[in-house]
């Protein structure tokens, strides 16, 4: 079924054209990202879908019943709602159904009055009639997921992170048959990528995505449309089938422009062997000629291979000795460590757990509470952090380039690049150098910024998730850089691709203060902690049974330290197991006795795997809350 057909579409932005005459179609099947250079457009075409920017021209048709779910790059949120009041924002029946019972649930635990009881069962009821509770349990298995427990705490207390988080659950739980996704990993964590990772992958909901993370495109989407030059192009695959395609690509513009300089050369000795004239023919040949040479060049034609010479770095680079530090909490515990020559290291953790408090204490922007941070003479900084410098929005970019970073830059080959130059490997083109700073996107600033720390010549970068806001070429490109950067570098990041590409050896934010040390990439990182994660979950699981299997499921009126809103989730999720127990136990009687049909026994097999699964999930929640 078609959800969305789009027609001839056109989009300009002052004299530029971001897309023209565009044409596609979303099937209810789709899992589509839009990939391009920062500028291209991508958050404007899916702006345009929701319908909140206007189009120049062209038609779209969507499906009378798409019920699109956005998540932003920057939600949108109300400071004074709580967590609870947000995800829970829908018109849906079945949410606003959910949110009640959610919040007289919460009223239980302070107010046993004979009003909230009332109101408690009158929750039920409607709980009941909508036969939501599967719903709710897998909105209450996600909050669970992504350690959103306080569903009391205000919007305008939660970090970035967790804002993601939380407008991440809203997008997802709402009653709605079609995502659009702008930049959904950034900001997130690596446990919470991996999560919306194994989501997308799994659920029946076609969406569009706008990413620049490599190993998230690989694994969820099955087309990707390139916005390029104002056109849009089309991959029937994931990343890893579009980049083949587009080195087949690149190999072909590479021989077709083999061919046209060679055609160029002997023209051009022709035009030079020719007296003036004025016929037709040779004006008509001089014309092409002229065409010819200003032709827009390819990729490949642009020389991506450099590097800075880079400062010399002394014997002493860096030194943390016994390094403390905390804020509500412990933050980093009596580290130390000392950097060596062209190290290239990671560091990786739980958002909140301080990993950007230790780039600030190396750059000594922070000071530790005990311990010491010693920076050697000849070390040269330079910090690409989160929010980057405040940029005048009326200075020219070229200007901006020169005025604070010098006119050029030695290359590790001898060769001086001007400010011009080194703006050109990093895709700003002539218009957008003569274009004011508050004209560029968001991609666009940031990575300005980025040309703008490089072109001081540090022998040490400090790399805070560099790869938020910044397109695939830009990352690439900057892949490229560092690979010959002849420094140290220290980067946080979660994304994995990044990494594996940059680093070799990581510190690991444990939290409660604890760093460890790392020797290998990140996906090997992550390997190692799934390994250990799994051991533990058997070892646990496996203790659990054994106790299980010794002991009879306690009634609610032994816990006396539940709260009333436990006791009567504790006192459905018994009543639940009960109710599987007994219809395993008929189907399990009718696979071993044989009777009915063939159709009949596979759908009792596949039923009573479903009871397992189910019944799995139970005991969990059983555990979790018998242990309080």
């Amino acid at each position: 079924m078609n959800l969305i057909s789009i027609d001839k579409l056109s989009k300009k932005i002052g004299d530029k054209f971001l897309f023209k005459e565009i044409s596609f179609g979303v099937d209810d099947n789709d899992k589509i990202a839009f990939i391009g250079v920062n500028g291209s457009g991508k958050s404007t075409l899916l702006k345009i879908i929701l319908g909140s920017v206007e189009i120049d021209s062209g038609r779209i048709v969507k499906n009378n019943n798409l019920r699109i779910g956005y998540l932003g790059q920057s939600p949108e949120f109300i400071p004074s709602n709580t967590i609870l009041e947000h995800i829970f924002q829908s018109d849906s029946p079945s949410l606003k159904v959910i949110k009640r019972y959610e919040n007289v649930c919460i009223a239980l635990e302070t107010d046993h009055s004979e009003i909230i009881t009332q109101e408690y069962d009158m929750a039920m009821s409607e709980m009941d009639r909508l036969g939501v509770w599967e719903y709710e349990q897998f909105i209450k298995s996600i909050l669970s997921e992504l350690g959103l427990k306080n569903l009391n705490e205000k919007m305008a207390n939660l970090s970035g992170g967790m804002l993601k988080k939380v407008a991440l659950v809203q997008t997802i739980i709402d009653d709605t048959n079609f995502l659009i996704l702008d930049e959904p990993t950034n900001h997130l964590d690596i446990d919470t990528i991996l999560w919306l990772q194994q989501y997308l992958m799994k659920t029946d909901k076609p969406f569009l995505i706008v990413t620049h993370d490599r190993y998230f495109l690989d694994s969820v989407v099955e087309k990707i449309y390139e916005i390029d030059d104002s056109t849009l192009k089309r991959y029937p695959g994931n990343y890893s089938f579009y980049l083949e395609k587009k080195a087949e690509e690149e190999a072909l513009l590479k021989e077709s422009e083999q061919k046209t300089k060679g055609f160029l050369r002997k023209e051009l000795e022709w035009f030079g062997r020719q007296p003036k004239a004025r016929g037709t023919k040779q004006k008509a040949r001089s014309d092409r000629i002229t065409d010819l040479l200003s032709r827009k060049k390819t990729g490949k034609d642009i020389n991506l291979e450099f590097s800075v010479a880079g400062r010399r770095l002394g014997k002493k680079i860096l030194e943390l000795k016994n390094v403390s530090k905390s804020f509500e909490s412990k933050i980093i515990d009596n580290f130390s460590y000392v950097f060596k020559f062209q190290e290239r290291i990671g560091i990786v953790g739980p958002n909140g757990a301080g990993k950007s408090t230790l780039l600030n204490l190396l750059t000594e922007r922070e000071k530790p509470d005990s311990g010491s941070v010693n920076v050697g003479i000849s070390t040269k900084f330079g910090y690409f952090d989160q929010s980057s410098l405040e940029l005048n929005p009326d200075v020219r970019v070229i200007d901006f380039i020169k005025e604070n970073a010098g006119q050029s830059i030695q290359m590790s080959n001898g060769e001086v690049r001007t400010a011009s130059q080194m703006l050109e490997l990093f895709l700003f083109d002539g218009r957008l150098q003569n274009s004011k700073i508050g004209k560029l996107s968001g991609g666009e600033k940031r990575r300005l910024y980025l040309v703008y720390i490089l072109i001081q010549n540090p022998n040490f970068l400090l790399l805070d998730e560099p790869t938020n806001d910044l397109d695939i070429r830009t990352l690439s490109i900057l892949e490229e850089f560092l690979g010959e950067f002849p420094g140290c570098i220290v980067a946080v990041s979660h994304d994995r691709y990044f990494m594996d590409r940059l680093c070799d050896f990581l510190l690991v934010f444990k939290g409660n203060g604890v760093i460890e040390t790392f020797a290998g990439n990140y996906s090997d990182y992550l390997e190692y902690k799934e390994y250990s994660e799994s051991a533990e979950r058997r070892s646990n699981a496996m203790e659990k049974s054994d106790n299980l299997k010794n002991q009879a499921v306690p009634s609610v009126e032994k816990k006396k330290g539940l709260s009333f809103r436990d006791k009567k989730e504790l006192e459905t999720i018994e009543k639940e197991i009960s109710e599987i127990e007994i219809e395993k136990k008929t189907l399990a009687e009718l696979l071993s006795s044989g009777r009915g049909q063939y159709i009949e026994q596979t759908k009792a097999g596949d039923r009573l795997k479903e009871l397992e699964e189910i019944e799995q999930r139970k005991l969990r929640k059983w555990e979790e809350l018998s242990e309080k």
